[in-house]
């Protein structure tokens, strides 16, 4: 009798509790499904804005090696035509100069001075432009080295954006 007793009460307390963990309602499993569609469109969204960011990245770095280019072909014009007129200033203030010792006339003199002057001035301004046809090269080297790394970085979130689109893609199951 003893066995009986503890039969049935086993079999009641298996019954209690084995329906206590019930399968999923069809509401439960809708539930789920909406939550689990939810996080995938999320993931996509932000591969999206990934992709974007990155495109938008990859034209700023296309647009500074543009840039770059552009300084690097004036910084060389500028320090041609400055070592041009450094160097045609110089020979003429130096010829002028010694033709301008022999002088003796007062009116001759004076033009020859105001010449050497105006050759002085002009030397001087080719100088500048070597230092401002350098100072171009230099801006336009840092614009290509940012450019190409803005490029680097920006092909890299369009791949993670791609990347986490398509794995939203093959989750998502209508």
């Amino acid at each position: 009798m003893k066995s009986a007793i503890l039969v049935i009460l086993a079999s009641t307390t298996i019954a209690t509790f084995g329906c206590a963990t019930t399968a999923p309602t069809f509401g439960d499993r809708i539930k789920a499904d909406g939550e689990s569609t939810v996080a995938i469109a999320e993931q996509w969204e932000a591969g999206a804005s990934l992709l974007k960011k990155g495109e938008k990245q990859v034209n700023e770095g296309h647009k500074k090696i543009a840039n770059g280019r552009a300084d690097l072909r004036d910084g060389e014009q500028l320090i041609i035509a400055g070592n041009i007129a450094v160097e045609t200033n110089r020979q003429s203030y130096q010829a002028l100069a010694q033709i301008a010792q022999g002088t003796t006339e007062v009116d001759i003199a004076s033009d020859r001075a105001n010449k050497l002057k105006k050759y002085a001035v002009s030397w001087e301004e080719g100088e500048d432009n070597i230092v401002k046809g350098t100072a171009l090269i230099k801006r336009g080297n840092n614009r290509l080295t940012e450019g190409e790394s803005d490029i680097k970085k920006g092909q890299k979130l369009v791949e993670t954006g791609r990347m986490k689109m398509q794995d939203a893609e093959l989750s998502y199951r209508p």
